[in-house]
């Protein structure tokens, strides 16, 4: 829980620290993985993220968390300007029935980037819709994510403020 928080409350080098003295305990914890890729994402390091989000997946194929793993491993895939590994991988995320705001923004980031406005902006209102507070100073302010995320967001018409 600890490298969770950690992470989520934009202290990744802490919530990294944190995680791997966990996974050094217990290097099979899955949700200990998810709250280093969390970490890792958002420190920019993304093919370990990517890497850590598969192993979380084989680790437990079934869990429930799948989604999240998904969503995680496409953020990585569009920091590292994969962005049909990104599509494929919020597609899986979404289909595994994880269907938050993010989801949908970071698929909306993917197409934008792509140059495929059509796709963004429908997934961009599907994230709206999902969080009418939605804007890029709300994700600044409440979401840690690479510029590439924010970025293609913008592309797609998410409003500043």
């Amino acid at each position: 829980m600890k490298a969770l928080y950690l992470s989520n409350s934009r202290r990744p080098s802490e919530g990294l620290r944190a995680a791997a003295a966990g996974l050094a305990i217990n290097p099979n914890f899955v949700l200990l993985l998810g709250a280093r890729v969390i970490a890792e994402n958002m420190l920019g390091r993304f093919d370990q993220a990517k890497a850590d989000a598969e192993r979380a997946m084989r680790l437990s194929p079934r869990d429930p968390y799948t989604g999240i793993f998904r969503y995680d491993a496409g953020v990585a895939e569009l920091g590292l300007g994969r962005l049909d590994g990104a599509i494929d991988s919020f597609h899986q995320a979404i289909d595994s029935g994880f269907r938050t705001y993010y989801v949908y923004a970071g698929l909306s980031a993917a197409y934008a980037q792509a140059g495929k406005m059509d796709e963004a902006r429908t997934a961009l209102a599907e994230a709206r819709r999902l969080n009418s507070n939605l804007t890029v100073k709300w994700m600044i302010e409440h979401v840690g994510l690479p510029p590439l995320v924010l970025d293609g967001v913008r592309k797609a018409g998410l409003p500043e403020e």
